[in-house]
């Protein structure tokens, strides 16, 4: 009996061990010839179950060692494809980072040009503007010198007889036009009252002179003969004489309605004369009033 309980154990083992066969563990109990026939089937029946399991547990096995198999074939599929991807990404990841520094550079370059555009905007509106002064300013000075030829025209016609008698002299200017009346039109020896004759023709000059867009300088002049006598007391020099006259002209034009804000009187005196003060002639001519019509300023 104890000889069968040691071989019940042995086949314990045995059935433990899947590496041992079935077969030989029935031939124990067969040799040991004290097995009962229960225990004998049920050692069959038991080692047939340990048989299926080893079975079983080889088939899964298999099934795993083709599993791993299987797996280890999709890791060196998924490692290349990893490998392939990550090259890709880097060869993306440069391009990538040539086209930013790409952008980086055109980026530069948009900012100059919009500097040079703003710069080239300001310029060119500074000198549209410049441009639109001058064009102003010439159409200014093409309508200055339009009225100017008209004044000088009106004052022609309206003074031919005294131009006739060469008493009086028009003369147009670049700027403007010049009046020139010799004493002998406008005052008496020695004089800074006009005459009737002075009175008449001012007032003619005056009439053109209302609405013209002119500034009206009144100078006087004269020849270089001492003031002497009494007449120093009132005129000490020609340039008092010279200036008491043009200031005379300068009344009677403002007296005409010629505004007087653009009225100015100036006295030269002996100075600026247009002739040789060494001939009475010359200093006849040197004796005179200039009506200047310049530009506003």
């Amino acid at each position: 009996m104890l000889a069968s309980l040691e071989l019940y154990k042995r086949m314990q083992t045995l059935r433990n061990n899947s590496l041992v066969p079935v077969s030989l563990v029935l031939i124990a109990f067969v040799m040991a010839g004290c097995v009962s026939q229960s225990k004998y089937e049920s050692a069959v029946q038991e080692t047939k179950a340990v048989k299926e399991e080893r079975d079983a547990l080889a088939d899964n096995l298999r099934l795993l060692q083709n599993r791993m198999k299987e797996l280890e074939s999709q890791k060196k599929q998924l490692e290349e494809e990893l490998k392939t991807t990550t090259a890709n990404l880097n060869a993306t990841n440069k391009e990538l980072d040539a086209k930013n520094a790409e952008l980086v550079g055109v980026g530069e370059q948009l900012d100059k040009k919009n500097k040079l555009l703003s710069t080239t905007s300001a310029e060119l509106e500074a000198k549209q503007k410049a441009l639109a002064d001058t064009t102003q300013k010439l159409q200014a000075t093409a309508d200055y010198m339009k009225k100017t030829d008209k004044l000088y025209d009106d004052l022609v016609k309206e003074l031919s007889t005294e131009l006739d008698a060469k008493t009086i002299k028009i003369k147009e200017m670049k700027d403007g036009v010049n009046v020139n009346l010799s004493e002998a039109i406008l005052f008496s020896s020695g004089s800074a009252e006009l005459n009737k004759s002075g009175q008449d023709v001012i007032i003619k000059v005056s009439q053109k002179l209302k609405d013209i867009p002119h500034q009206v300088i009144v100078a006087g002049f004269t020849d270089n003969i001492p003031i002497r006598g009494s007449l120093t007391k009132k005129f000490p020099t020609n340039w008092e004489l010279a200036g008491a006259r043009a200031a005379s002209v300068v009344r009677l034009l403002e007296k005409q309605g010629v505004d007087k804000t653009k009225l100015t009187a100036v006295s030269y005196g002996e100075n600026q004369a247009v002739e040789s003060n060494e001939t009475a002639e010359g200093r006849s001519q040197n004796r005179r009033i200039e009506i200047r019509m310049r530009p506003i300023e």
